[in-house]
């Protein structure tokens, strides 16, 4: 058929469009023609809504209306011209007014008409010049903002194409008044079965001619609001998901019900469109859909909030969906065999099955968060990177500036170039991670040619200069110009440093160890970090994590003597362990190994040190609590090592012990009783040494080991039993202080190369999910192989940590950095529990041991004294017996007899106040009740511990009565004579 505009008069297009006898004047169709090229956009949107840009946005693409049509791709328009054809059924015209024709029927003059009366054009209003934009133009019909409560109340239920919507969105402002209704419908699968969907936006508006006032299928002029403005206002601590589209986000609100979702109007293409200003400051997570676009899309909008000022930027690492999700027991579980098919997105997570268990799993292990967007391709096959973090260098010099290679040079009035100090260069704005502590960080040269990066908080620079900024930099071997007085250089440094102004940024963080997926060290990142990270904590004075030697060397002349050696094994391990917490959600602590000084104790560290560097990382227990908390913030995810626990003040030991394993420092009030300083945290494991235990340490300052105390810190007997001290093998050495002698020079050597080749292997794309797995299986393993069923909760938490290091021993074994044979760190830490379960007294709870010991010991001291007699059947007191003083209660002995046999038993009888005020004071009543009362040990009556009676001398009273046969009975010792 030829084409519609073939049958349009031939005049140019300059006659009327008009039907005959009308008198009224329209506009020509040259006109028309040109209003509506100009507002292309409003037009399409208005005739084939849910339609995008294709082929870089030159051409537009929507379902065919006119036929079963159920995707986009076969009807294409022209965007700069208005061309348009239907490939698929041969139908084509010339410019819009063809194509409303040919979507509406009717005459051209009806469709020239219709675009009249929506463009609101009149005889020569339509420019003549040729289309720039189709923002030229404002739209005739304009939003009102918000919408009026009586309006939103008559809003259209129905589309006169597509009918009744199967989903509504309502666009609010922050305060929650509705800016825009955004209906989609959803039309039925085509030919292919593949769904088709349209998205119609649907504003009040006033005609800017008229004033008058209707609802219009069209969406709101630019910038576009986000969806959940108001959500984002009332939830302004949360982080925030980005999505693609409507539906996305709402699943992603129910995935991630700790984050706000959000998405921005019309898709993919429109995001320049939209207004993501709300999101300045927030901590942003973006979820692109599973194809090209939709990751070069969010690429893009990465950076476009890194320059609003996020706080963070991270992006969704699609290649997680490619497991299947699977519940065991309300267990999140993860499976092979997954499918993510290109398009997919967060409502497609939900369809298959992913919950919000298995989001938060995924979150916590990090595995949610996938490298820094700029450089995550679609399949995520980027690297970690394991050299230095850099930070983009090309801020501008402040004016009157310049940094060359000789230093800073300042240009005054005259044009002469004066020099100020050596190079010196800022390389971004620094701030905390809740946006606070801004600053500049800044790098230069000493002497030396070391090349140095300082903070330099910008409060300092408002205060004592010379002192706070200046005093700093020269200590650390920044030059000022000699020529020059210190006063002219001092005054030209502050306004080089207050003058500069970019939007590169840099994370101050207190904190090493894993950040996301990057894992930060004092001089370098293993690792994708969105943003450059500075650790900054001043006062810990860290011995960098260094390298010597190759990992070869390390295996040859150290890890190999490792091997026959469990002890000297396990503490490589345990080396290999800390970065591993995360991964299982695990909990701080140690392992104190102590004995004879002679044993090769301190050796044993240092081999340990030599999985991440020198031997400069055995620190020693000679510190104060408060200093220790630096140092562990400083070891985060990783091993503090501390030779000799008998350095450490005995009063604090305790509590310096529970810190180290609770993993966050002391909360501090400034003088003005406010929150001082932000609290440390950490999460690491520490090694430990010393003659005695942790016990034996307190008591010597009369402290009491509590049994979190013993579980935060396990101690393991140095001597292997093998006359070797900690040694089981000499591998040809003539002694084991010749093998310890050989380890103290080799360790000197060889180090840092095994912890940097882990980092880098555990941080590969797409590597922690599986090393996660296979970590938590030989945990749960080990506990149920090396532990009886009945074993008690303490030394399940025991276990679990000897289970992770043999966990990190054998991941390290087969990512090839140790060089042992598989079973080596298991059967070491096998080794080591059994010998701490040994000392112990078995896998029991230590605190119900500790409770029937404190009760003999009561009994055994103060039996006879602080026990009155009550031997008569009534409760009378013996008139004949010594006055008791300061009475815990009452004996009573009954004497038995079995055939032939005689024998006695005595039961106490504790008065309640001494009970809870004296025996069990500070302890949790409840629980001392409840395994006394188990163990057949406290007689109740019954429901409660203690009895009700008349007692000698108190006609009613209440008591703890307790059966010392039963009390006694592991003991071997005869209490029937005790009375």
């Amino acid at each position: 058929m030829p084409p519609l505009w073939a049958a349009r008069r031939t005049d140019g297009g300059s006659g009327m469009a008009k039907t005959p006898d009308d008198k009224r004047q329209y506009p020509t169709f040259a006109e028309v023609s040109r209003a509506a090229l100009q507002a292309i956009d409003r037009v399409l949107s208005h005739w084939l809504p849910g339609g995008k840009r294709v082929d870089g946005g030159k051409e537009y693409t929507a379902p065919n209306p006119t036929r079963a049509d159920k995707h986009a791709g076969s009807l294409k328009v022209n965007m700069a011209k208005g061309t348009w054809s239907d490939f698929a059924t041969g139908d084509k015209g010339g410019d819009l007014i063809d194509l409303v024709r040919y979507l509406d029927g009717g005459s051209e003059v009806d469709a020239c008409n219709k675009l009249a009366d929506l463009l609101s054009v009149t005889p020569g209003t339509a420019s003549a010049s040729p289309p720039t934009s189709s923002k030229a133009k404002a739209p005739e019909w304009v939003p009102v903002l918000p919408i009026p409560d009586e309006a939103i109340h008559k809003v259209l239920q129905t589309h006169r194409q597509h009918g009744k919507p199967s989903k509504v969105w309502i666009y609010r402002t922050a305060d929650g008044r509705p800016m825009m209704v955004l209906y989609r419908f959803d039309l039925g699968p085509d030919d292919s079965d593949t769904p088709r969907k349209v998205f119609a936006p649907l504003t009040w508006c006033k005609h800017s001619g008229n004033g008058s006032l209707s609802w219009r299928w069209q969406g709101l002029p630019e910038p576009r609001p986000l969806l959940r403005l108001d959500e984002l206002a009332t939830r302004a601590a949360d982080p925030v998901v980005l999505c693609e589209g409507e539906k996305a986000a709402d699943a992603a609100a129910e995935l991630l019900p700790g984050y706000v979702a959000t998405c921005w109007p019309n898709g993919t293409n429109s995001w320049q469109k939209a207004d993501f200003a709300p999101l300045a400051g927030r901590d942003m997570l973006l979820w692109p859909d599973n194809d090209a676009p939709g990751l070069k899309c969010m690429d893009a909008l990465a950076e476009h909030l890194r320059q609003l000022g996020a706080a963070s930027v991270r992006q969704v690492a699609l290649t997680v969906f490619g497991q299947r999700p699977g519940l065991d027991d309300s267990r999140p579980t993860f499976h092979q065999g997954g499918e993510w098919a290109e398009g997919d997105d967060a409502a497609d997570a939900l369809a298959k099955g992913w919950t919000p268990a298995h989001l938060a799993e995924l979150e916590r292990s990090g595995e949610l968060f996938a490298l820094a967007p700029s450089t995550t391709s679609a399949k995520g096959k980027a690297r970690a990177s394991s050299k230095p973090a850099p930070v983009e260098k090309s801020a501008p010099v402040p004016a009157g500036f310049r940094v060359t290679a000789d230093g800073v040079f300042y240009a005054g009035e005259d044009g002469e170039a004066r020099p100020v100090c050596s190079r010196l260069e800022i390389l971004a704005r620094t701030r905390d991670e809740k946006g606070h502590g801004w600053g500049l960080l800044v790098e230069f040269d000493d002497p030396d040619g070391t090349s140095k990066r300082l903070n330099i908080p910008q409060r300092s620079m408002a205060g004592d200069f010379g002192k706070d900024v200046l005093g700093p930099l020269v200590d650390m071997g920044l030059r000022l110009a000699p020529l020059r007085t210190a006063r002219n250089s001092r005054n030209d440094l502050q306004s080089y440093l207050q003058g500069y102004d970019s939007s590169e940024r840099a994370r101050l963080v207190t904190r090493l160890g894993w950040h996301g997926d990057a894992y930060l060290l004092p001089d370098r990142r293993i690792g994708q970090s969105i943003e450059h990270l500075h650790f900054y904590e001043a006062g810990a004075q860290l011995p960098p994590i260094s390298q010597a030697g190759t990992l070869e060397q390390w295996q040859q002349q150290i890890g190999a003597l490792c091997v026959g050696n469990n002890r000297l094994a396990f503490v490589v391990c345990v080396a290999f362990a800390g970065p591993l917490l995360h991964l299982l959600g695990a909990e701080s602590g140690g392992f104190h190994l102590y004995g004879d000084s002679s044993g090769g104790k301190t050796t044993h560290l240092q081999v340990a040190a030599s999985v991440w560097g020198g031997p400069r990382l055995v620190r020693s227990w000679r510190s104060t609590d408060n200093a220790l908390e630096s140092v562990a913030a400083a070891h985060s995810d990783g091993l503090l090592v501390l030779d000799e626990i008998g350095m450490c003040d005995p009063r604090i030991i305790g509590e310096t012990v529970y810190m180290l394993g609770n993993g966050t420092g002391k909360a501090r009030a400034n003088d003005r009783g406010q929150a001082g300083r932000q609290v440390q945290e950490w999460r690491l494991l520490f090694l430990s040494t010393g003659e005695k235990t942790l016990a034996q340490h307190m008591a010597e300052a009369h402290k009491e080991l509590k049994a979190g105390m013993e579980v935060r810190l396990l101690a393991v007997p140095a001597d292997a039993s093998k006359g070797l001290g900690l040694f089981e093998a000499l591998h040809g050495f003539e002694d084991a202080a010749a093998l310890s002698d050989a380890l103290k020079a080799r360790v000197s050597k060889f180090y840092g190369s095994p912890a940097l080749a882990f980092l880098s292997a555990l941080c590969e794309p797409g590597k922690l999910r599986g090393y996660a797995a296979m970590v938590r299986s030989t945990v749960e393993r080990f506990i149920s192989e090396a532990l009886p069923a009945s074993a008690s909760g303490q030394a399940q938490r025991a276990a679990a940590r000897f289970g992770l290091a043999a966990a990190a021993g054998e991941l390290a074994t087969a990512l090839g950095v140790t060089g042992w044979p598989d079973g080596t760190a298991t059967h070491a830490a096998k080794v080591c529990l059994g010998a701490w379960l040994a000392e112990r007294g078995g896998a029991g709870n230590l605190e119900g041991e500790a409770i029937v010991q404190c009760l003999r010991l009561i009994i055994e001291k103060y039996g006879e004294s602080r026990f009155t007699r009550w031997d008569s059947v009534a409760a009378k007191v013996d008139d004949h017996a010594p006055r008791t003083v300061d009475r815990l209660g009452f004996r009573r002995t009954l004497e038995h007899s079995y055939g032939d046999a005689q024998y006695t038993t005595t039961t106490y009888y504790f008065l309640s106040a001494a009970w809870g005020g004296e025996v069990f004071k500070g302890m949790n009543l409840r629980n001392v009740n409840s395994l006394l009362v188990e163990r057949e040990i406290l007689q109740p009556g019954g429901s409660k511990a203690s009895q009700s009676m008349a007692l000698p001398g108190i006609p009613k009273a209440r008591a703890y009565v307790v059966d010392a046969t039963k009390l006694f009975a592991d003991t071997g010792d005869d209490l029937s004579v005790a009375a």
